[in-house]
């Protein structure tokens, strides 16, 4: 499957007490003492730190037109999510990562694509690269090159089309491949191995990309720049009913 799988600081405070004279007559309920001898603070209940951390829970209850995720988010917002541009953004920020031998899967057949020679010198030359992006090619057979394993999440459909417009990518630049006009190869990427609207998603796939979607702050807008969810109060909803 795709979805394989992600701070609060506890506050601190301090406890002063004031010394009071030793002559003076001094209740014993009050926090102050006759002696010189300070007492030790009594010691608050510590919180554990689930409790400082933890966030509302977010409940997939369903899908609109077979591309948003419909949810709710605690007992007081409802929630929906572009499937696709959320999907898109995860893979967008793994492949970025360089990251991403862990989502490499061997294929049982290579995937073969005829390159020119400038497409097959720069896809080999970057070859350590696309390792850590989830690629492995075998050069051996120039100027073809077999892709002998990929990301889980590029679809197989896809497979040929992503290694070249990746080798025409890393051509075009191929004397800065660091830089961030690779994004554009990203891109392509992500948005080719995302989920689509329409496809058929389980409860459970959509509830875990919901999850990913919510407990990751960088997730909140397609790497073109559009939104992949928004909110909306329960209070807010029943305005909408007078």
């Amino acid at each position: 499957g795709f979805l394989k799988i992600d701070d609060f600081t506890k506050p601190k405070f301090e406890v002063c007490r004031q010394q009071t004279n030793e002559n003076e007559n001094v209740p014993e309920k009050e926090p102050e003492r006759a002696d010189r001898t300070v007492p030790k603070p009594k010691k608050e209940p510590e919180k554990k730190l689930s409790e400082w951390t933890e966030k509302p829970k977010i409940r997939v209850i369903g899908e609109a037109f077979g591309l948003y995720i419909v949810a709710e988010l605690g007992d007081d917002t409802f929630v929906m999510i572009d499937k696709h541009a959320a999907h898109e953004r995860i893979i967008f920020e793994r492949l970025k990562s360089r990251n991403c031998r862990q989502y490499s899967q061997t294929l049982l057949t290579g995937v073969k694509v005829l390159l020119t020679a400038d497409e097959f010198g720069a896809l080999e030359a970057n070859s350590e690269m696309l390792a850590d992006m989830g690629f492995t090619f075998d050069f051996s057979e120039r100027p073809c090159v077999t892709a002998t394993a990929v990301p889980t999440f590029l679809p197989e459909e896809e497979m040929e089309n992503v290694i070249s417009e990746i080798a025409e990518n890393l051509r075009l630049y191929k004397h800065q491949p660091q830089s961030r006009i690779l994004d554009d190869m990203l891109h392509t990427v992500a948005c080719k191995s995302a989920i689509r609207g329409n496809d058929k998603n389980s409860l459970a796939e959509l509830q875990s990309l919901a999850e990913q979607v919510y407990l990751d702050e960088r997730i909140r807008h397609c790497p073109h720049g559009r939104p992949v969810m928004f909110t909306m109060s329960k209070n807010n909803i029943a305005h909408q009913f007078g």
